[in-house]
């Protein structure tokens, strides 16, 4: 089954540069100048020659390098800080009570609203943006976690604690079952607000990093350039959900089923 889907994606993606490649050689089929066409989409041919010249070059690898250092530093602070965060307001509804107020007031506010105090307080460099992606993505990891923790069935706490379970042995055998696949769905939005608002920074005024190489491309007329930051996003979190997502759901699946026999 995963073959057969494997290869239908395939298919799709064939059938979608084909089709992109249609639009840029006609013109936009037929709306504007095909040299024109090729300024605004390039055809997919030259994507793939910019990938190898920048590549050759080391450019592609230490402009993507730069992005990912940024985006593991801010999301592991965020990832440290929302678990717990999450769990004691589960856990304490006079923690709720405390942390309730900020996370109604901070958390519908854009990570990219953070940027202009970001670069004022930190400057323009790797702090500025470890800050804001930290900012954008703890949220999502703490609301996730405390959903989790929230489900937990109260009876199998209760029962823990008349075996004389601790808070330590709580969290390990009853709380942490039940909040895997949540924290993985909590991850998964967190990583995408981490990659949005770093590329919004580096966009801005934040220099090197995925986001920079784009606005550069975008500024010297090489819409390939663009084009490939563009194609590079979304070929790093297919290996975040292929070699980390999935099969943290995988496991999740087979612990939850010994836990349910």
């Amino acid at each position: 089954m995963r073959k057969r889907d494997a290869l239908v994606g395939l298919a799709a993606l064939a059938a979608f540069a084909g089709l992109w490649h249609l639009a840029s050689t006609t013109g936009l089929f037929g709306r504007v100048p095909a040299a024109y066409a090729e300024l605004l989409l390039p055809p997919p041919a030259a994507v793939a020659r910019a990938a190898w010249e920048s590549a050759r070059t080391g450019e592609l690898w230490g402009q993507v390098s730069v992005s990912l250092v940024r985006v593991a530093i801010g999301f592991g602070i965020a990832v440290a800080v929302g678990i717990p965060l999450g769990v004691v307001s589960a856990m304490s509804r006079a923690a709720n009570a405390v942390l309730e107020p900020f996370v109604r007031l901070f958390s519908p506010i854009p990570g990219v609203a953070w940027v202009p105090l970001a670069i004022l307080w930190f400057g323009l460099g790797d702090g500025a943006a470890i800050f804001i992606i930290t900012i954008g993505s703890v949220f999502p990891v703490m609301l996730a976690t405390a959903q989790g923790a929230r489900a937990v069935d109260g009876r199998l706490v209760e029962a823990a604690r008349t075996l004389g379970a601790r808070t330590p042995a709580l969290l390990r055998r009853v709380y942490l079952p039940s909040l895997v696949p949540f924290l993985v769905t909590g991850f998964r939005l967190g990583l995408g607000f981490a990659w949005r608002v770093v590329i919004a920074a580096e966009m801005v005024g934040v220099p090197k990093g995925i986001g920079y190489m784009l606005n550069m491309g975008r500024s010297t007329g090489r819409t390939e350039v663009t084009l490939l930051t563009m194609v590079m996003l979304g070929a790093l979190m297919v290996v975040a959900e292929e070699l980390v997502f999935a099969p943290l759901e995988r496991h999740t699946r087979a612990w939850r089923a010994v836990e349910a026999a």
